[in-house]
């Protein structure tokens, strides 16, 4: 028993031993330099130098730089708060403008999954014909794990050739399904406004989103509509994700008078207003606004409630009541982060609140994320307020 008691004390001793022999002039030498907290670039390079040192893992130090940009923005905390390498802005741009070679889809970061979901495939688009629906989480892309990444880093690795396929791995999480699914890419202009006479010379128009190209289609649309003698509007901003703030001005100048649309507080609590224009058409106006609304969509909407001069139906919006800019670096790459907070006229926070209807009208969800696509019938929301303005 003695002997094998010593056997193995001194087998563990050598362990001991072999291990101080093998790692032990690295260790005591990290030790008796250490310094308490170091400068953050002496600090890189020497988790650098210890990686090319001793890691079996091929390290490339360019690819370590653009992902530790990312991760020091992630420390923000916030969702919104983003890096764009240069392929990544140019992306970002084009789908600002409305202009690019893609899928077809409004996406935005599910901030409770923490993953990039679809607000909404645009019509006859390749998503839409591939059966992409509202509500789908796009956690992979050509077997690359995309769960937790950025907006613009999914879409970045959507991007590519026109007329080349991309595998999109989608969570359905309403019907608890997971599955992968190929969607060729096709040059996009981002239809944004559709309109349609409705009866009694009631018009419809609903916004999808508010990039570059909103600003003509949404003329274009109020001009035909005129033309056609509509007396009253229905404006649908439901799933509608956001977008430019100068495009969501331009378009409140038709129905809000001659005053605040809304006023922002930046980060030195310096106050901001954006006006209104003399000239709003003053006609009876109803808004359709439901959970997927958010950010511009909820100006808007807070903008015409505010000014009593439409009333609101339908579901309580998202709640992002947040403005973000974009900041271009010196070597081509960019920064977005939010930089202030916006109000409706009345002051009532929208962020992490929303905007609440005038007239609550609930919709399954089923129904909800088809809007678009619906029959009239179909589309309980939009018969209120049918019924509303027919009144």
């Amino acid at each position: 028993m003695d002997n094998k008691k010593s056997f193995a004390i001194g087998l563990a001793t050598g362990i001991i031993l072999m291990f101080i022999c093998i790692f032990g002039y690295n260790v005591y030498d990290r030790h008796v330099r250490w310094e308490g907290r170091l400068d953050p670039n002496r600090k890189i390079s020497e988790i650098y130098s210890l990686l090319n040192e001793v890691s079996i893992i091929p390290i490339d130090k360019a690819e370590m730089l653009e992902n530790m940009y990312r991760g020091f923005l992630d420390g923000v905390g916030d969702p919104y708060t983003q890096y764009f390498d240069r392929i990544a802005l140019e992306a970002f741009r084009l789908r600002t403008e409305g202009d690019f070679v893609g899928i077809g889809v409004q996406a935005m970061m599910d901030t409770e999954s923490g993953n990039v979901t679809i607000i909404n495939p645009f019509r006859d688009s390749p998503a839409a014909n591939a059966g992409i629906l509202p509500g789908d989480q796009i956690v992979g892309v050509d077997g690359v794990d995309m769960t937790g990444r950025s907006t613009e880093e999914v879409f970045n690795r959507i991007r590519g050739p026109e007329g080349s396929p991309v595998v999109l791995t989608i969570v359905r999480p309403y019907e608890d399904k997971r599955f992968d699914v190929s969607i060729v890419r096709a040059q996009q202009v981002i239809p944004t406004v559709f309109h349609e006479m409705m009866p009694g010379n009631i018009g419809y128009i609903r916004i999808e989103g508010f990039n570059l190209n909103t600003r003509p289609q949404f003329r274009e649309a109020m001009e035909d509509l005129t033309s056609q003698g509509k007396t009253a509007l229905v404006l649908d901003v439901r799933n509608n994700p956001g977008g430019v703030l100068d495009v969501v001005r331009y378009i409140a100048n038709y129905f809000v008078p001659e005053g605040v649309i809304t006023y922002v507080i930046d980060a030195q609590g310096r106050r901001m207003d954006h006006n209104a224009e003399p000239g709003h058409l003053g006609i009876p106006l109803a808004v359709l606004i439901n959970g997927r609304s958010a950010s511009a969509s909820e100006l808007l909407a807070g903008a015409i409630r505010d000014s009593g001069v439409g009333v609101l139906v339908g579901e309580q919006t998202f709640g992002k009541g947040i403005v973000q800019h974009l900041y271009t670096l010196s070597d081509g790459s960019a920064v977005k982060t939010t930089v202030a907070e916006y109000f409706p006229p009345s002051g009532t926070p929208i962020h992490m609140v929303g905007v609440p209807p005038d007239i609550f009208v609930e919709m399954e969800e089923s129904l909800s994320r088809m809007i678009g696509h619906l029959e009239i019938t179909e589309d309980v929301q939009l018969m209120a307020a049918l019924r509303i303005l027919a009144d």
